[in-house]
């Protein structure tokens, strides 16, 4: 396999660490993005070979700006792939139940998990068509899923997950679905992927660990191309029912 220039989001800790690290085990180009360049220094990610560090905070649409464009002085000939990784469960105990509504919070939440994925997905996109393989990713989750959310909502509530993290994902398959229908004629490929119940930070009940998840997403994503439908995805293969 020959090999890619990637861009990876939230890249300091769980999932965006373990892609980073597969990826240049790889041989790949990875651009990782975190909040603080001066917190990374010292950090396994910042001793990895291939990998050139990007400050992007989800909450402050300013640096996804200055992101872009160091990212566009680091790639100048392009990107082939983007993980928007970066998102967050919750900020608190506000968010688990509906009778407990914090609006800034709820706002919050959603510019981390919808606004800044697609928003710096957008800004992308002139990179990703300088080369071929034009993959937009987006790691999503379960939760996201009527169908799944129904019939394992006791099973969602011992797990921890929130609604508002639930609501933010679906919000963001959807907005995943419009990035399909408008530029897959041009063979973009856009993918949702549910990583599994991975054992983070942010998730302590989690049955997988991190490395088990990315390198099974990654064989789900390399496998799939502009032909095939636009679905969620399960980091094991199989197919989520929206």
């Amino acid at each position: 396999m020959s090999s890619k220039v990637i861009v990876v989001t939230g890249t300091n800790r769980g999932i965006g660490l373990a892609l980073a690290t597969q990826f240049s085990k790889r041989g790949d180009t990875v651009i990782a993005t975190v909040r603080s360049k001066a917190k990374a220094i010292g950090t396994p990610l910042a001793s990895l070979p291939n990998v050139t560090l990007v400050e992007l905070d989800a909450d402050d649409v300013t640096t996804i700006d200055s992101a872009v464009v160091e990212i566009e002085k680091i790639a100048p000939e392009g990107i082939d792939e983007l993980w928007n990784n970066l998102g967050v469960a919750n900020l608190g105990q506000n968010e688990t139940s509906v009778r407990k509504i914090v609006p800034a919070d709820a706002q919050k939440i959603f510019q981390i998990n919808v606004i800044a994925p697609i928003y710096l997905s957008s800004k992308l996109i002139s990179l990703l068509e300088k080369r071929t393989t034009k993959k937009i990713v987006f790691v999503s989750t379960v939760a996201s899923s009527f169908g799944f959310t129904k019939s394992y909502s006791k099973l969602l509530a011992q797990l921890g997950i929130t609604y508002i993290y639930g609501a933010t994902k679906s919000a963001l398959n959807m907005t995943g679905l419009y990035f399909h229908n408008e530029l897959n004629s041009s063979g973009f490929i856009v993918i949702p992927i549910h990583p599994g119940a991975v054992q983070t930070e942010m998730n302590s009940k989690g049955q997988i660990d991190t490395e088990e998840s990315v390198t099974k997403m990654l064989d789900v994503v390399d496998a799939v191309s502009a032909k095939d439908d636009f679905v969620l995805r399960s980091y094991d293969g199989s197919v989520v029912p929206w």
